[in-house]
């Protein structure tokens, strides 16, 4: 494939995507998975998950329209009720211009704050509401609640505020951090959810919409907790917490394609430097190899030849000496124009990649559609 297609060449599965949705439907049968279009935004995977029978989460203009006209050129179809055919624009803070084109489409959309529930109100009052709260990221890999989400203990006064702007709140949400090893994280999230839910209800507003967020954990390599097991947790809480009149939805990004792609790259360049091989690649931290700069994320490279391996240092193809893979990579003996390749690397990877240096993206590859 990589001598057909030339490198480097992200390889996608659509096969190993529905086996994610599968998975993720049959271990969380309450939940429905709005699957979250930053993970990797090829439209190829959104007509995959729709079909399936996913929703969206969208954090941008361009996010929404990619999943709002591949479901318009599918045929939009009614499904288990009125809300999974519904776009959530899950980015809280959204500039005027984009509140003015969403208007017309009525899509959920989260906010945090006063602010830009007034913005809501003059530019998109047409939108359901979605407010987020903060809550525990502690042991996540990337920690979002610094910037996201309203302290809940003004949660109940924010959603009096819409109600009394003339606004429908439709439900609240909470996200635990990407990549979630603390399932405490969760717990937490989801009690202090239906304390809200509880104390909203006795205030004259009953919201029936519970958006729980992603963060589910992806087996990158044995130190990720499994998913099974988070499940588990997740349906015994929510079954305890939440009456069954509560629609639940989750955002998994990760969860359906991060193990659903493979990047193969080639080796443009060898040195010596103070004693140690250098290997230099058609790919970088520019590029596909993006992940490891924003998303905290390792790609262990592997060879397609055998032998005796040796730590050496992977860079990439850029004037940049910020564009390094690995400074302590275990590979053979290799030389150049040799192929390596990434697995686990479909998600936060060349959603991220740029054209830095005048280098073009890895060419995308799908098999199995």
């Amino acid at each position: 494939m990589a001598r057909r297609h030339k490198t480097p060449v992200f390889v996608l599965d659509h096969e190993k995507i529905r086996q994610n949705y599968k998975e993720f439907k049959e271990s969380l049968p309450r939940i429905q998975a709005y699957y979250a279009v930053k993970a990797n935004s090829n439209p190829e995977i959104v007509k995959t998950l729709y079909k399936m029978g996913a929703s969206f989460d969208v954090a941008s203009f361009p996010e929404f329209m990619t999943a709002y006209q591949n479901i318009k050129r599918l045929g939009k179809k009614r499904r288990q009720d009125f809300i999974w055919d519904k776009i959530i624009y899950a980015n809280t803070i959204k500039c005027i211009e984009t509140l003015r084109k969403l208007d017309q489409y009525k899509p959920f959309v989260t906010y945090d704050n006063i602010y830009e529930l007034k913005k809501i109100k003059r530019y998109c009052p047409h939108a359901g509401l979605v407010l987020r709260i903060k809550v525990p990221n502690t042991g996540s890999m990337v920690e979002l609640s610094s910037k996201f989400g309203v302290d809940p203990g003004e949660a109940v006064d924010l959603i009096l505020e819409s109600f009394k702007a003339g606004l429908v709140v439709e439900g609240i949400s909470f996200h635990v951090g990407s990549q979630c090893n603390n399932f405490e994280n969760y717990m937490q999230a989801l009690q202090l959810s239906a304390s809200i839910l509880k104390e909203a209800e006795s205030r004259g507003h009953k919201i029936n919409i519970l958006d729980i967020g992603g963060g589910f954990p992806v087996r990158y390599n044995s130190k990720a907790k499994s998913f099974k097991v988070l499940a588990k947790k997740l349906n015994a809480e929510i079954d305890r917490l939440f009456p069954k009149t509560i629609e639940i939805l989750a955002e998994p990004g990760r969860f359906m394609v991060a193990n659903a792609a493979t990047l193969v790259t080639r080796i443009i360049g060898k040195a010596i430097r103070d004693s140690k091989i250098c290997y230099y690649l058609d790919d970088g931290v520019y590029h596909t190899f993006s992940g490891i700069v924003f998303d905290h994320c390792q790609y262990p490279l592997k060879a397609f030849k055998d032998g005796e391996k040796k730590v050496c240092a992977v860079f990439g193809p850029t004037c940049d000496a910020f564009d390094t893979i690995s400074v302590a990579e275990a590979l053979p003996e290799l030389e150049i124009g040799d192929y390596l390749y990434a697995e686990n690397i479909g998600a936060y990877s060349i959603a991220s990649s740029t054209y830095f240096n005048g280098f073009p993206p890895a060419k995308i590859v799908h098999i199995n559609k």
